[in-house]
Order: C-alpha cells, then sequence, then structure tokens
C-alpha cells in the first residue's frame, strides 16, 4: 500500500464543526459535524441495479473506471437529509464543470418499493441533473447488499445517515464524507483525494 502524507493524513482525521443547517425534523440539532476518513476496505458487491431508463444494470461495471467517483444513498420521500444532500452534490457538480474537471456521481436508493426508475428520474430533474449521475433502483436485497459494503444501512430508511462516499479511480482509497457537508467543504475533500493505495 502507499504511503499517504501526513499533512493529507491530518486533514482528513480532522473533525470539522459546521455552521447550522436548515432542515427539518430530527437532523436539525445544529450539532452535526463533518467527519472525513480514509476508508479502503469498501469493495462493490456483484449485483444487478435498475437505472431511470429501466434498464438492468451489473455491477460493480460501469463504476469501475479511473474517473472520480462519488456516491451517496436517498430515497425520493425523504424530507430531510436526502433533498438537502443531493442539492450539495449537484452544486458540487456544477462546480467541477467550471474547473474543467469530470467526475461521475451514483446516487442508490434504499427505499426501492417506492423508488421506481421514473420516480427516480423526476427527483433528478428536481435539481437540474443531466448527466455523469446515475440513479440507480431494483431489487430490495441487491440494493441492501450495496448499503452493507458501504457500512451505511442501519436498519429501516428514516435511520440512514448522511455519507458521501468518494475514489479518486479504481485504484485509489475511498474516502468516508459523514454528516452535512456544504459544496466548498466536499469540493475541499475532492480536490484531495488520493490518488493511489
Amino acid at each position: 500500500m502507499a504511503r499517504i502524507h501526513a499533512g493529507w493524513l491530518a486533514f482528513f482525521f480532522t473533525v470539522v464543526s459546521l455552521g447550522a443547517w436548515a432542515n427539518e425534523g430530527r437532523h436539525t440539532n445544529g450539532a452535526e459535524k463533518m467527519s472525513v476518513g480514509v476508508q479502503a476496505r469498501y469493495r462493490i458487491p456483484a449485483v444487478t441495479v435498475v437505472d431511470t431508463r429501466g434498464r438492468p444494470v451489473r455491477l460493480p461495471g460501469p463504476m469501475e473506471s479511473d474517473t472520480p467517483l462519488l456516491v451517496n444513498f436517498i430515497y425520493t420521500t425523504c424530507s430531510t437529509i436526502c433533498s438537502a444532500q443531493t442539492a450539495t452534490l449537484a452544486e458540487l457538480q456544477r462546480q467541477l464543470a467550471e474547473r474543467g474537471s469530470r467526475a461521475r456521481f451514483v446516487s442508490f436508493t434504499i427505499d426501492p418499493d417506492n423508488d421506481t426508475p421514473q420516480r427516480l428520474a423526476a427527483f433528478a430533474r428536481r435539481f437540474s441533473i443531466e448527466r455523469d449521475w446515475d440513479f440507480y433502483s431494483g431489487d430490495f436485497n441487491e440494493l441492501l447488499r450495496v448499503q452493507q459494503a458501504f457500512d451505511v444501512y442501519r436498519g429501516s430508511k428514516a435511520s440512514h445517515p448522511p455519507v458521501v462516499l468518494l475514489r479518486h479511480s479504481r485504484h485509489a482509497p475511498w474516502v468516508r464524507v459523514e454528516g452535512f457537508a456544504t459544496p466548498a467543504e466536499l469540493l475541499d475533500v475532492y480536490q484531495r483525494l488520493p490518488a493511489l493505495r
């Protein structure tokens, strides 16, 4: 495993306090913090999911590329984390495009019984997402395997944590961001992604 610069590690294991986040419900206590850590153990499982056009997609295939990858987990009827995080990632995508950077974004539903491909497509349109971002539905058990592989399953959709996972390329370690991050904070993390294991 390649050695990672000490300054980079110091950055990624720092817990950053964020300002108040305008959300409703049980995620509004203002005490949420963003924490960032390097995780090399995540492996995308061999599962079949369904994209917003209703086409089956066999993973990890399209996620195994040398394009930077960002992954999160959502459900369309969520009134707290999911819309806020998707808006944040959409703004990050715009900022990356302005800088001439291109990354691939992937969102997995954790509520496939409700989140049909059509509903996920409508959800994406709410945030003016047009390209380089896949929203996946499919069989509950297949999607559960993905949640478990990335350690985001907490027993029910209402308990899911705000997590974004980033990777520079298929040979790089995953970086896990927990908590409510702003586009600027995620951009800072993105720009520091390690390229090697």
